[in-house]
């Protein structure tokens, strides 16, 4: 009967938390167990050998935390003088970058890095104090004796490569922090300037820096964090590099909203290297038309947000500045209205369109911001001299 709840119990935890749990009495159970986890060598963790080793060598009032050369943890305890083991798991997510660390650092060479990684994702990411609440919730469960356990890693099952290196190279740590401050003012400068390729460059090289002190791998929240970062350090250089507060708002929303819920810590990398892009090449521009501040915001916004249904109301207001002034403005530097430059913009925009799309007339209409296709026909026949279709004809290959 005890036997029968005690399963339950290991099922319903499987099913709640997506995790392994088994319990091992054999070595034949602990080569299954090995076979199905394991995937190089190295993790000596998962050999029957090691795990059977471990079964009558242990303290029955331990629950141990065991993690291999991969940063794959697991949980090993005994009630009733039965083997049981929670996990594996991984405390911490590995990029692809982390990844060819481990295994360069372990000389691994007969793995590959992308198989590595599809391996890893087949483990739950939980914490260790998460797998230690679930471990100690089954105990007090089927355990009538239970009065706490100790939590122990045994140190001949870690990595102490990294801790040593650390130790015996503490001097270099204020070095390392005066280059990461070297790198971060020059990633300010190179945003500043609208130097996208070199922004990039030393963003990478800030995340390297870190490497020497953290443990390989991340969670999610603290990508998000770093994210963060990043995106209050780029708000601040592209204010001081003149770009409009409601530009930053935008590209900065824009960060924000694909990694708030994202689960891909790769896809984080990704958007964050995407985020640069976007304020580097929207200073740049501004940087490259010779016009006042207002004018370059102006056109900025204009070739940015030309989808939106935008007027001479919203613009100013969004400018914060007076209608009278950004007329007499426009027609000193460009000798035109922000009305008759928005039309141009569209006309633009859907030249493109067409020439290198199959949308409709009335789709491309709407992708300019003009939800009447019958006066976007007129407005560009006024602007090109010929109809859209016509254009397309013209200049679209894929049309006959």
């Amino acid at each position: 009967m005890k036997n029968e709840l005690t399963d339950n119990n290991l099922q319903l935890i499987r099913e709640l938390y997506n995790i392994g749990f088994y319990r091992i009495n054999t070595k034949e159970e602990a080569a299954r167990f090995g076979k199905k986890n394991m995937i190089h060598r190295v993790q000596l963790i998962f050999s029957a050998d090691a795990i059977m080793t471990m079964k009558d060598n242990m303290d029955a009032n331990t629950i141990y935390v065991l993690t291999d050369v991969f940063n794959i943890s697991m949980l090993v305890f005994l009630l009733d003088d039965e083997l049981h083991i929670l996990g594996p798991f991984t405390p911490l997510l590995h990029t692809k970058q982390d990844a060819l660390r481990v295994l360069e650092q372990n000389n691994i060479k007969d793995l590959n890095v992308n198989i590595y990684l599809r391996y890893r994702n087949l483990f739950p990411t939980i914490s260790e104090d998460m797998a230690v609440h679930i471990a100690t919730s089954f105990l007090k469960t089927n355990d009538s004796e239970y009065s706490g356990r100790r939590i122990k890693k045994p140190s001949f099952f870690e990595d102490e490569s990294q801790f040593l290196f650390f130790e015996e190279d503490r001097e270099n740590f204020v070095n390392l922090l005066q280059l990461r401050y070297d790198n971060e003012k020059s990633f300010f400068n190179c945003v500043t300037k609208g130097d996208s390729e070199a922004a990039l460059n030393y963003l990478s090289k800030m995340q390297q820096d870190v490497s020497y002190i953290k443990r390989i791998g991340s969670t999610l929240e603290n990508e998000r964090i770093g994210c963060a970062i990043t995106r209050t350090t780029l708000r601040i250089a592209a204010l001081k590099a003149g770009l409009p507060v409601y530009v930053i708002d935008k590209i900065s929303s824009k960060n924000t909203k694909l990694t708030i819920k994202e689960t891909d810590i790769e896809k984080i990398l990704d958007h964050k290297k995407e985020m640069v892009k976007d304020f580097c090449e929207a200073i740049m521009q501004l940087n490259t038309n010779k016009h006042s501040a207002v004018i370059n915001n102006a056109i900025y916004y204009l070739e940015n947000y030309y989808q939106d249904d935008i007027t001479l109301d919203l613009l100013t207001a969004t400018m914060s500045i007076s209608k009278s002034y950004l007329l007499t403005l426009f027609r000193k530097e460009l000798n035109t209205t922000p009305g008759n430059y928005l039309r141009k913009v569209r006309v633009t925009k859907a030249c493109q369109l067409l020439e290198s799309s199959q949308k409709s007339i009335q789709q491309i209409s709407e992708s300019v911001g003009i939800a009447d296709s019958n006066y976007f026909v007129k407005l560009f026949k006024k602007e090109m001299d010929m109809t859209p279709s016509q254009y397309r004809k013209k200049h679209n290959s894929t049309v006959g």
